[in-house]
């Protein structure tokens, strides 16, 4: 059959979230939350649009086709979800997309699929009691910020502020995402794709206008409070009853082998620690997909 999709809308108090929904309804549910500019366009399944799915490689590579796949577009983020206020932190947007799934009859999950931002959401939503026994796959976050990352976000609304100042708000906006692709970003893909740095540098910048270019009031809403959002969270390990897969990449500023190592011992069902050699750093849950889609496919039929 197909491995089609279907968008839904739910009404919440706060606006309305958009999700959508792969697959077969009948089929093991299996949510599936991407970074802070993620969304719920994980996958093309038809030819034409091959590719185009922000997340393809994961469905593909973990061989996702034969659950029911649910995607969000976060409140506040780069999609078609609309809210009066954007959720300040990681726990409420976890709580509001709670409600969304009780909102649509989905009681339990056999999966939660986390990067980055998701990945922390993610860990939110394992402390509920009806998600609790889900299994669940942590790529490129932990259970409490580095101070470089807090470092970095910070100054990522400093150039946002100092944009708006200067009368310059897009300029400011700009600035910050080329710094958090920086971020994103390992030194030695960066290094072996642009042997010129001046492209490098051209490169970070083209990025973060065609961001800017989509949306610039939701481009802002990025840094002004998901930044801080990220920079609030903590979750005590132990909290974590969830049989859990985690998978940490090399040269990721964000989420460094230090502190991934630290959340695994602490975790107190972590079935594997998966550690990716990449060249693309923080990305690595993007692109390196097929490096640990094979152990994420096995990791999920175990239950």
């Amino acid at each position: 059959m197909p491995f089609s999709y279907q968008d839904i809308s739910v009404t919440l108090p706060q606006g309305e979230l958009a999700l959508r929904s792969y697959g077969r309804d009948d089929a093991p549910v299996v949510l599936i939350l991407g970074g802070i500019s993620g969304g719920r366009n994980i996958y093309q399944a038809e030819l034409q649009h091959a590719g185009r799915g922000w997340w393809q490689g994961l469905v593909e590579d973990a061989e996702l086709q034969c659950y029911r796949l649910l995607a969000v577009d976060y409140f506040g983020g780069m999609g078609a979800s609309h809210c009066d206020e954007v959720p300040a932190t990681v726990e409420a947007h976890a709580e509001l997309l709670a409600y969304a799934l009780r909102e649509l009859g989905v009681m339990r999950l056999h999966g939660l699929i986390g990067g980055s931002f998701g990945g922390c959401v993610a860990l939110s939503l394992a402390q509920h009691e009806e998600f609790s026994d889900a299994r669940l796959v942590v790529l490129g976050a932990a259970h409490r910020p580095t101070a470089q990352a807090v470092i970095i976000r910070s100054l990522q609304r400093d150039f946002v502020a100092l944009g708006q100042a200067a009368g310059q708000d897009r300029r400011g906006v700009e600035l910050a995402r080329a710094l958090a692709m920086l971020s994103y970003r390992g030194t030695q893909g960066l290094d072996t794709r642009f042997p010129d740095p001046a492209g490098a540098v051209a490169y970070v910048h083209e990025r973060a206008a065609q961001l800017v270019d989509s949306n610039p009031q939701q481009a802002e809403q990025l840094f002004a409070c998901f930044g801080p959002a990220l920079d609030h969270f903590r979750v005590p390990p132990q909290a974590i009853r969830n049989p859990t897969l985690l998978v940490s990449f090399t040269d990721d500023y964000l989420a460094p082998p230090h502190l991934m190592n630290e959340f695994a011992a602490l975790l107190p069902d972590c079935r594997e620690h998966l550690e990716v050699a990449t060249v693309h750093g923080h990305d690595g849950f993007i692109l390196n997909t097929a490096s640990f889609g094979p152990q994420l496919k096995q990791f999920l039929e175990e239950a």
